[in-house]
């Protein structure tokens, strides 16, 4: 197992684990259409990025999980989907699947996705719901 360039902590073969992985804003203009696919599945990454600018807007920038603030900056680390993009491609862009996290709280339900019974509550009901929808 590799350490982390920045705090030592073990990172899977990568060069930083994922609370030190470096992030990025999201865009303030539009970014340039690139679709990609992932396996059968084809995603907008235009679309992705104007759905997280809608959803920075519609709620307070605090965490769903604990309510500490966020900043006035969109990071793409403060988007979690609560069912998977690659198992689940029909929820990527439902604003429901997505709970808005800090940094820690998102590296701790990608480790432990039990972590918080606020995104289990959610997570059951969207299974019920994708469920019903197939």
């Amino acid at each position: 197992m590799n350490k982390c360039k920045t705090c030592g902590g073990n990172c899977d073969g990568k060069e930083y684990c994922f609370g030190c992985k470096p992030r990025k804003p999201l865009a303030k203009t539009k970014m340039l259409v690139n679709t990609y696919k992932k396996g059968n599945d084809v995603e907008n990454k235009q679309q992705m990025h104007e759905f997280f600018q809608l959803l920075w807007k519609k709620f307070p920038h605090y965490s769903m999980i604990s309510g500490k603030y966020l900043g006035n900056e969109p990071l793409t680390i403060f988007f979690h989907h609560i069912l998977p993009k690659e198992k689940y491609p029909e929820a990527c862009l439902d604003e429901e699947n997505i709970i808005i996290l800090t940094l820690e709280e998102h590296e701790q339900v990608e480790m432990d996705m039990y972590r918080f019974e606020e995104i289990n509550n959610r997570r059951n009901n969207l299974l019920i719901k994708y469920e019903r929808s197939k």
